[in-house]
């Protein structure tokens, strides 16, 4: 039986993702493996999420699209002076380190000169080009006869759901979750934790729109949406523990 395996917000959480493919009997040669966004950040281990969703659609098929914080590192590297602070904020520091080889300790963008930042950011484009040019080639939706999947949502005011701004694919919260919209397709998202849209951790299914972000960066858990002939299901793994190197 074909399936479609959705997941999302992975945030640097290497093990979590190889645990949920196995978890979930996933088959690379008869499953539709479809990432929503958000590869790094936050999680300990973002290189190496990144570098297994790019091996995962170069050799499998799969279907990678972009998420904000995806965007966040990309801005970041295009313009490190200007975009420090807010990336620091948001979770960046964990990736910026992990490109680098170092701790998260060791990243603090509040003090770093703006010549060490411009330093920084060069040594990761020159290091890791490949990578850095798969993100920027990420698309922002996928469809398929029964769905959209995007990272965020789409502006449910548009007749033309693909005339959604960008930035709107990839950031937009209130507007999407709580407006109805009405189009055919079901709308898979991420980017919303599930535990804010009702009260647990788990796949959100809502009107027309299915959110499946399980905020395992912040010690929730990871989910996969699993989609077959017969409907829905659900595969998640939760969060595990370990100590962060000093």
């Amino acid at each position: 039986m074909t399936r479609t395996l959705v997941i999302s917000d992975i945030h640097g959480c290497y093990e979590e993702l190889e645990l949920l493919l196995e978890t979930a009997n996933y088959d690379s040669k008869n499953d539709q493996l479809i990432f929503l966004g958000d590869y790094v950040d936050r999680g300990q281990s973002n290189r190496e999420v990144v570098d297994l969703v790019k091996r995962h659609v170069y050799n499998n098929g799969a279907v990678a699209l972009r998420g904000n914080h995806d965007q966040m590192f990309l801005d970041w590297l295009d313009n490190p002076v200007m975009h420090s602070f807010l990336y620091k904020i948001n979770g960046g520091g964990s990736t910026v380190a992990s490109y680098l080889g170092i701790s998260e300790e060791q990243v603090d963008f509040l003090t770093w000169s703006p010549s060490r930042v411009l330093d920084y950011a060069q040594e990761i484009i020159e290091n890791y080009d490949e990578e850095i040019r798969f993100l920027k080639a990420l698309p922002y939706y996928h469809e398929d006869d029964n769905h959209i999947y995007v990272h965020a949502g789409i502006n449910p005011l548009m007749d033309d759901w693909k005339k959604t701004s960008e930035q709107e694919f990839i950031w937009i919260r209130e507007p999407f979750l709580y407006n109805s919209h009405n189009h055919d397709k079901t709308v898979i998202h991420g980017h919303t934790p599930c535990i804010n849209l009702h009260q647990k951790p788990g796949i959100y299914f809502g009107d027309k729109k299915i959110g499946i972000d399980g905020a395992c960066a912040y010690g929730y858990q990871l989910n996969c949406l699993v989609i077959d002939e017969i409907g829905y299901d659900s595969v998640s793994v939760k969060k595990l523990d370990r100590i962060k190197a000093k």
